[in-house]
């Protein structure tokens, strides 16, 4: 690890001649613009504007350079200069403001956050390191889990895990419209294709009033409009299991604006369940998984400051599976399932004047599915080796079944306006309003052996009641909010109020928030924030919690939103005009969060009888009833926790796009805990030490290499502590006479059926899962082949082939012994694709 940071700041080194230099004073409407990147153009030296719009690069060689000034809301400016030797040459440039949002403004490389932005927490990602980073697959959210303060629950989920909150509580936001589930193939991917995205900034704390009904972060990505000069242009990324493609262009007819399609799917139906049929170990009526969507973003204008947008998607998940007969294992499993997410948007924006901006969205948004899931699974107190190779007929003793029945559709119609006021030297004014209707279904029917019943109701992991629910709701959400950003100096402060009402629960809830910024000096920025914010619920972010809860609205009505408050305080400082160092420290206090009402429940115990055999059932006495926890549908606000930490994170930007490297290094010490029914315990995805370090390095100018390693310390874990006899409810008689609870035993035979023993309430999280840690390696090459761009990659996830725990497996061997047995995330795993641009 050493070794590669002294390379990392080693190859940034920059070997200058100090011969000459520029300056100059950057001005538009003879007011100082501050925050200018002035780029010397094919070279790696510049440098940014100060307060008072003066800038200067020192060190230049004797020659002539073209010199760029570029800024958000104005006009880049090119200017050309000779540089002579022991002279400083005097550059005064006037910068043209622009009006935004009206024509997209094309960005080279990275934004640069002004020192006016009171937000912290800001994570501005460029969509090219989604395509380029290793190990992400060119996935967003696969790309997001390598920031500080981000992580991934484990190798096969895309799902953002941010300091100390669950994936439930993340606002998604597309073009200004939420999106309740944005991932694809059950999770492993998301549904935004980097090569069709501008702008994602994913804020992990403390965000600003525009947005609510989430408890802990905010991630808002703007698809990219098509371009405008030319009539088609497109790419095309293709790997071993995937392919998108983006086609794009100016409208047709000479009509203003551009249009952009991209349309992604993978083939594992098409290339994997060929070999897999033909190998027996599925049936031949099997679909693997696979999905396909088609996105489009249209766009008209502009005309006479107007202009509009229209954003569509149709996208399919599904799976057939049915186990072979010929398998080798004990489990079989019939799946059926469909998912689909449809979206149909339009957008209004219109700038009357050059300081003033309107954005009126409305939206159609579903999703919806339906599932079958049928299986015979051994009973997961035998150890699943021990059953390799054993004819399926002859397994009926050990199996037990577990099936359910579902569908859902979750659809919300949206209207929103938001209003934007630039006043003043550097304030701003802004006020929304919001309103949706939602229209839920759903329903879930379950089918479970009375054995595995059993099993699961005294596992303190499975907090989950495979009760049946069927429910149909209606309910609106408004939401006002209005903020406005006050400059006294160096000092910038922005107050906000946000108000919502949501009629699940009949109740208004006013969220008040502050965020601050401070320039130091022309590099450096203190900023804070602090704020409330309240989340709703619905069964639309159920999936995201996998648990389901009743919310019918005598229930919903009676109890409170989530709540959570936000404490951020951040210094950043440039140490050059591409080196950054960010230190952050948060604290999240979460309240009145849901968890499900426990009652008092029987349960039962056995001791053995001295002398006797154990394995048999006449080695055991009969069973005594004992209080338990009895665990119900109905949510309740019995629950509260804390998030908090330090995040750190030293970064080489590339800033001019001429860079032979560029990535970042970051750590997090964080904390996180619940207390539910007045037990502290850690957070599911509690990591006390995360590290990450990703490095990019062009060999030359058609070769890269990139890297990224990653170090997590180990999630929390419930262990189990030891074995105990099964015991069963048997019904003797239906009705007539009570359920009576005796030991279970195998088939005919008094054998006793063992289960793994979790312990009580006090073991839950106890224990940690092992260390994880992981290095993915990239090899870019560029080519020209027909006169058309090619990349060629090779990506290489878990290059030495480590084992990272996703969990343990715990079972009973035939000595009544407990064992364990680990079951691991990704191997080593090489993929091999090419994008062509046209």
């Amino acid at each position: 690890m050493f070794r590669l940071l002294v390379l990392f700041i080693l190859f940034s080194s920059i070997a200058t001649a100090q011969t000459g230099g520029l300056k100059g004073k950057i001005t538009s409407g003879n007011n100082p613009v501050r925050g200018v990147n002035v780029v010397v153009v094919g070279t790696t030296i510049g440098g940014i504007s100060n307060a008072n719009g003066e800038y200067r690069i020192s060190n230049l060689a004797p020659g002539e350079y073209t010199i760029q000034y570029s800024a958000i809301s104005y006009k880049t400016v090119r200017e050309t200069v000779t540089i002579v030797s022991n002279r400083v040459v005097e550059l005064n440039v006037e910068l043209e403001f622009k009006s935004i949002e009206i024509d997209e403004v094309k960005v080279l490389d990275d934004k640069i956050q002004e020192q006016k932005d009171t937000r912290t927490s800001l994570i501005n990602l460029r969509p090219k390191s989604a395509r380029v980073l290793p190990g992400a697959v060119t996935d967003v959210f696969r790309t997001l889990q390598s920031m500080p303060g981000v992580l991934a629950p484990n190798d096969f989920s895309s799902q953002l895990i941010i300091r100390g909150s669950g994936p439930d509580q993340n606002l998604i936001i597309m073009d200004n419209v939420e999106i309740f589930n944005p991932y694809r193939l059950y999770g492993v991917i998301s549904m935004f294709n980097p090569e069709a995205v501008s702008d994602i900034y994913l804020i992990t704390g403390g965000f600003p009033a525009r947005y609510g009904d989430r408890l802990s972060a905010v991630l808002d990505i703007t698809n990219r409009q098509g371009q405008p000069n030319t009539h088609l242009a497109g790419n095309l990324n293709a790997s071993i299991v995937a392919a998108n493609l983006v086609l794009e262009g100016k409208n047709p007819f000479n009509i203003p604006g551009s249009w952009l399609v991209n349309s992604r799917r993978t083939y594992y139906d098409l290339i994997i369940e060929p070999f897999v049929k033909n190998s027996g170990l599925v049936d031949d009526n099997v679909s693997f998984p696979n999905f396909y969507d088609v996105q489009t973003k249209l766009a008209f204008g502009p005309f006479d400051s107007h202009k509009f947008f229209v954003n569509a998607i149709l996208s399919r998940d599904g799976v057939e599976l049915v186990s072979g007969e010929n398998r080798t294992t004990a489990d079989s499993i019939g799946v059926v399932d469909l998912s689909k997410n449809d979206l149909v948007s339009g957008a209004w924006h219109f700038t009357p004047t050059k300081n003033t901006l309107n954005k009126l969205t409305f939206s159609w948004y579903r999703n919806s599915g339906d599932a079958n899931f049928n299986s015979e699974l051994l009973d997961p107190s035998l150890d699943e080796n021990d059953f390799q190779d054993i004819a399926p007929d002859t397994l009926k003793p050990y199996l037990v079944n577990f099936g359910f029945d579902t569908d859902f559709a979750f659809r919300k119609y949206s209207l929103d306006n938001r209003f934007t006021l630039f006043w003043g030297d550097g304030n701003e004014f802004e006020a929304g309003v919001g309103y949706d209707i939602m229209r839920t279904i759903i329903n879930f029917s379950f089918d479970i052996d009375p054995q595995l019943k059993s099993f699961l109701r005294f596992n303190p992991n499975i907090r989950a009641v495979f009760n049946d629910l069927s429910d149909n709701i209606d309910y609106n959400r408004f939401r006002a909010h209005l903020q406005n950003r006050f400059k006294f100096g160096d000092f910038f402060l922005q107050p906000g109020l946000r108000i919502d009402y949501y009629d699940i629960h009949d109740k208004t809830y006013f969220a008040p928030r502050m965020s601050a910024s401070y320039a130091l000096d022309d590099v450096t920025t203190l900023r804070g924030v602090w704020g409330i914010y309240y989340q709703s619920l619905g069964y639309e972010k159920l999936r995201d919690r996998q648990r389901l809860f009743d919310f019918t609205r005598a229930v919903t009505t009676s109890i409170d939103a989530e709540k959570s408050t936000h404490y951020v305080l951040s210094l950043e400082r440039w140490l050059t005009s591409e080196w950054k160092i960010k230190l952050e420290t948060y604290l999240k206090e979460f309240d009145d969060l849901i968890e499900p009402i426990v009652l008092q429940g029987t349960g039962y115990r056995t001791v053995p009888v001295l002398g006797q055999d154990p394995s048999l059932l006449s080695g055991w006495n009969a069973p005594v009833a004992t209080v338990v926890d009895s665990f119900t549908t109905i949510p309740a606000n019995n629950s509260f926790g804390k998030a908090y930490g330090f995040e750190f994170m030293l970064e080489k930007k590339n800033i001019y796009g001429s860079n032979e490297i560029n990535g970042w290094l970051s750590y997090s010490l964080a904390y996180a805990n619940r207390t539910v029914e007045g037990q502290e315990i850690p957070f599911r995805f509690d990591q006390r030490h995360t590290f990450n370090l990703v490095l990019n390095y062009d060999i030359n100018d058609w070769l890269n290499i990139g890297t990224r390693f990653q170090y997590g310390s180990g999630f929390p874990l419930t262990e189990a502590v030891g074995v105990k006899p099964r015991v069963i409810l048997e019904d003797k008689n239906g009705d007539l006479i009570p359920e009576t609870p005796v030991i279970a035993t195998r088939g005919s035979t008094n054998r006793v059926i063992y289960d793994v023993d979790f312990g009580d309430k006090t073991n839950r999280f106890a224990g940690r899962k092992p260390d994880y840690h992981r290095l993915d390696v990239r090899l870019n090459a560029k080519a020209d082949y027909w006169d058309l761009d090619w990349t060629f990659y090779l990506d290489i996830i878990n290059i030495y082939n480590r084992s990272n725990v996703v969990n343990y497996d715990y079972f009973v061997d035939e000595n009544q012994q407990l064992r364990r047995e680990a079951t691991n995330m990704f191997p080593i795993l090489p993929t091999l694709g090419f994008n062509v641009r046209f």
